[in-house]
């Protein structure tokens, strides 16, 4: 009878235990998919939200090719310019234009050859200051009449055609970009949005800098991403605020 009683109150306790274990395993489901669900319900689309950046644009610095007094400076801070036009010339312009011109009438009439006068627009070049590209001035580094050393700079000049902007993108949802992914940029006062497209995505996080976003965001890891304006003209400014939205 004894023996009888001892197997009973064992197979009790293996039944106990074996619930335990059965509610256990059921509670650690449980909660293993209220952490996944949780997962899902946070992760956003990042088609569903707008990011701020600053429009900025590519800007060249312009500098002299040899060292020398700056006689002539022909344009302001905010005049626009256009490719290969004459922005500035140094003390020896115009004595290098007269070696140039008199050596292109030698070599018409026989008395000089091609090399006189290839080195003579090279040194009338060196003594001038001349944009490459159609743009604005955006900085005068120096005026008339300063001395400015071999490469020193002259005038910064803006792309207009190439303004872009950036924004910051936290670590979790910059997987759902691409490069060339397609953007929608909004800037106040355009009736329209620009076209944009995405040309760099960095391939380093970095605290998200202290200008940008709310306090809480700042101090966010996140991902720096350049979004390039496919149809700039001549109303969108570097320096205005804008918005973006990806498409």
């Amino acid at each position: 009878m004894y023996l009888i009683n001892c197997v009973i109150a064992r197979s009790r306790r293996r039944r106990s235990n074996l619930l335990k274990d059965c509610f256990a395993s059921l509670a650690m489901t449980l909660i293993g998919a209220s952490v996944l669900i949780c997962g899902c319900a946070q992760q956003k689309d990042i088609k569903s939200m707008t990011f701020s950046g600053t429009m900025e644009l590519t800007e060249h610095v312009l500098g002299a090719k040899v060292a020398g007094r700056l006689v002539t400076l022909n344009v302001d801070e905010g005049d626009f310019v256009k490719k290969g036009q004459l922005l500035a010339t140094l003390d020896r312009f115009e004595q290098s234009k007269k070696d140039y011109d008199r050596t292109a009438v030698l070599l018409k009439n026989g008395g000089a050859n091609q090399q006189s006068l290839e080195y003579a627009q090279l040194t009338m070049e060196d003594q001038e200051v001349v944009s490459p590209i159609d743009g604005v001035v955006l900085i005068k580094d120096v005026e008339t009449g300063e001395i400015i050393p071999q490469g020193g700079g002259v005038v910064v000049i803006g792309d207009m055609h190439d303004q872009w902007l950036k924004i910051y993108v936290s670590e979790d949802m910059v997987h759902q970009l691409s490069l060339n992914q397609q953007a929608s940029i909004f800037v106040d006062g355009a009736k329209q949005p620009y076209k944009g497209h995405v040309t760099f995505i960095a391939d380093k996080a970095e605290f998200t800098p202290r200008n940008v976003q709310t306090p809480e965001e700042r101090v966010t890891q996140t991902i720096a991403v350049k979004i390039t304006v496919d149809d700039p003209d001549e109303n969108l400014h570097a320096g205005v605020a804008a918005d973006v939205r990806f498409n």
